[in-house]
């Protein structure tokens, strides 16, 4: 539970910041973008690891104490989509971010797009893991 935990704080603490820094981004003069635009990347390998903790301790979770994935409730399932989607998205994001740095603008804007969907998509799977197993 404990590395679970560790996970979700990495990921949303990846989706807070980068939110901010995207504000910073905006308003920053034009030599300073290009500082503050390595925060991002550096930010989604952290999001990256707290994924794949929360995907590795949620799976050993499911396995232990609940012998598999056919005695959870309904409500499970849509936690369970709701982080698939999520896990979807993200690697797309990973997929698109070289693109970007390079300086695809649709690359980078689709990002930001992409991005605001997580957001919503994590709160989904903390709300459904909250009344699945809360």
């Amino acid at each position: 539970m404990v590395l679970h935990f560790l996970g979700l704080a990495l990921g949303l603490s990846t989706g807070f910041a980068n939110m901010v820094m995207a504000g910073l981004i905006a308003k920053a003069a034009p030599p300073d973008k290009a500082v503050l635009g390595r925060f991002p990347p550096a930010m989604a390998k952290v999001g990256a690891i707290g994924l794949a903790l929360l995907w590795i301790s949620g799976l050993a979770i499911v396995r232990t104490r609940y012998g598999g994935f056919s005695v959870l409730p309904r409500t499970f399932i849509v936690k369970f989509a709701a982080v698939v989607l999520l896990t979807i998205i993200v690697g797309y994001i990973h997929v698109l971010m070289p693109r970007a740095q390079r300086g695809d603008a649709a690359a980078a804007a689709r990002i930001q797009l992409l991005g605001k969907i997580t957001g919503p998509l994590a709160i989904i799977a903390i709300i459904f893991a909250v009344i699945t197993f809360g």
